[in-house]
């Protein structure tokens, strides 16, 4: 029983030190100067279904920054431009706090949380990064306060344009 005990608290500990609640630039190089272009899938509130718009992306490390040129191919009045920094020694991705940081096969997977409205109703929203040498995905997942009900509002699905 004892033997038991100590494998599954090394399990344990091994798991916890895999997923890490901190980031640092290093963990975004692999996007440095890159170009990509994909989709974005969103929940349209109104009609209740999913739309689908072709956009692009540029992404740029300056200091402790990453930088994203997002345009919208059909709709170029929603293009953004925005520039986010690792705050609080790593634990904060812009205003978003890190839940977890892994890397396994090649990927990175970064999610943040933070408190704000989707659908003009307070939520805890939830945003995972998950990226490599090909391909990144930007997934926001939103579950509303007082209730279990949840949904995936959008996902930005990018190709690397070589």
């Amino acid at each position: 029983m004892k033997t038991l005990m100590i494998t599954l608290s090394t399990l344990f500990i091994t798991t916890i030190s895999l997923a890490q609640t901190t980031i640092s630039i290093k963990d975004f190089e692999i996007l440095n100067n890159t170009n990509w272009e994909g989709t974005l899938s969103y929940l349209d509130y109104q009609s209740g279904e999913i739309s689908n718009v072709e956009t692009t992306l540029q992404i740029k490390i300056e200091g402790d920054k990453v930088k994203s040129n997002m345009q919208y191919t059909y709709e170029p009045n929603k293009n953004n431009k925005s520039s986010v920094q690792i705050k609080k020694s790593g634990t904060h991705y812009g205003n978003e706090k890190i839940v977890s940081n892994t890397f396994k096969n090649g990927t990175r997977t970064i999610v943040t949380t933070y408190t704000g409205k989707d659908d003009n109703r307070k939520a805890n929203i939830f945003i995972t990064h998950k990226f490599n040498n090909t391909c990144y995905t930007i997934k926001k997942k939103v579950v509303f306060i007082n209730t279990k009900e949840s949904i995936v509002r959008n996902t930005y699905t990018f190709n690397k344009i070589y």
